[in-house]
């Protein structure tokens, strides 16, 4: 140990270190940030609150960034059901053990809209899917560019929030902290950054 006081590391007191922490996180952030909608991009879009009055009514924009996307299998609480009422029958994986994505293509454009409350989250391209192909002969397909994952996507595997700009300031008081751990900038549909600011 040091005999020469100015030679001891001096403690870091709680608002350095919280300031510390939210510059890596933003670095983090920043380093994630890209040009929106190229060929393979991974996307899953969805509601903050469910529409249909028999649905939790549960803030799915939290329950993402907790627990990333999940199948309504592997979530016994019913909160991630979706507003669409769909039903399959015979087909050879359950249609409910799977997180539908969307993988950006030339015909992906129908699937983006920007409106209040509406959200799009980002997922790593990296991350391994399924296709309609890989599904069998009975599968139905609803979307031109829909991809899948098996149970869930861990909340790490984010890369990205896209909100309408009504949803910024909410977005931003509500989650900041949550989207700083996970390092997961924010943007408008048109690519322009959020958070981290330039």
């Amino acid at each position: 140990m040091p005999h020469n006081r100015s030679q001891r590391t001096r403690p870091v007191s709680q608002t350095e270190s919280s300031g510390t922490h939210e510059l890596a996180a933003e670095s983090l952030a920043r380093s994630r940030v890209k040009k929106l909608w190229q060929l393979g991009d991974l996307f899953h879009n969805f509601s903050r609150f469910p529409r249909r009055g028999d649905r939790p009514k549960v803030d799915r924009l939290a329950r993402i960034l907790t627990n990333g996307l999940v199948a309504p299998a592997s979530c016994d609480d019913g909160s991630v059901r979706s507003d669409l009422n769909i039903v399959v029958i015979g087909a050879p994986v359950p249609y409910d053990s799977l997180v539908f994505l969307h993988r950006f293509g030339q015909k992906s454009g129908i699937y983006l809209s920007s409106r209040p409350g509406h959200f799009t989250v980002l997922v790593e391209p990296s991350v391994p899917v399924l296709t309609p192909q890989d599904m069998g002969t009975n599968w139905m397909i609803a979307c031109m560019d829909e991809v899948y994952v098996r149970d869930r996507i861990a909340p790490e595997y984010l890369s990205g929030l896209v909100v309408d700009p009504t949803d910024v300031d909410g977005v931003l008081k509500d989650f900041l902290p949550k989207l700083g751990a996970l390092g997961v900038p924010v943007y408008l549909m048109d690519s322009t950054v959020i958070w981290p600011s330039a």
